[in-house]
């Protein structure tokens, strides 16, 4: 496990889908993907951030703000 660089217990932010960790503003997750033919072809939503390893809900394409 990395240090927290914002210091404190992990935030968990399962739930409801993000674009941005709220504990420490990164926007790099880490994922788990399905590849078909060297491309993407879907992701499961469970996620961690990539920097403070916040349990976090990805968001998928519906999710974005009109």
């Amino acid at each position: 496990m990395r240090p927290d660089p914002v210091g404190g217990a992990l935030l968990d932010q399962r739930g409801i889908p993000t674009n941005e960790c709220l504990h420490c503003g990164s926007n790099v997750f880490v994922i788990k993907a399905v590849f078909e033919d060297y491309e993407i072809a879907g992701y499961y939503l469970d996620a961690t951030c990539a920097v403070c390893e916040c349990p976090v809900t990805a968001p998928c394409p519906v999710d974005r703000p009109d």
